[in-house]
């Protein structure tokens, strides 16, 4: 007869073991929620009529004992009027409308900034927009897509 087979500590090892593993796990969970947090920006940032805060969900030590959580809030947005041309916020309207078209226009036969050609706003093409200045776009590249089957 074996007596490693009816030793109540064997029992003992084998949860050790799995303790141990659990607390590998929750070391490796916590490393990366502290990464997280830690790349997060903790200043508001406006965009447009919108400002971004970060909010803290668990123990607010000066460092965030949690997870951080972003908050959109949106600044005159049911008396909102049209941006007036040559602002910063027209331009930036010019490029969500020209990026959205392009989400819809790139595909895996379209490269670079071909889409340009086919999406328009305001009466300019995309590729139009882009000898303005104040218009940045992206290239399909790195434009999400989706491809229809």
């Amino acid at each position: 007869m074996d007596f490693r087979e009816k030793n109540p500590l064997n029992g003992l090892e084998g949860f050790q073991k799995d303790a141990a593993f659990v607390g590998i796990t929750l070391l490796l969970v916590g490393a990366v929620v502290g990464v997280g947090n830690y790349t997060t920006a903790d200043e508001p940032v406006r965009v447009g009529m919108v400002e971004v805060t970060t909010e803290c969900v668990g123990l607010d030590t000066g460092v965030c004992l949690g997870i951080q959580r972003r908050e959109h809030t949106t600044y005159n947005y049911e008396n909102y009027t049209e941006a007036e041309e040559g602002t910063e916020n027209y331009y930036r309207r010019v490029e969500a409308e020209l990026m959205v078209q392009a989400y819809n226009i790139c595909s895996e036969d379209t490269r670079g900034m071909e889409w340009t050609f086919e999406a328009s706003y305001d009466n300019r093409t995309g590729s139009e927009w882009m000898e303005n200045e104040n218009v940045t776009l992206l290239p399909c590249d790195s434009t999400f897509y989706r491809t229809l089957k």
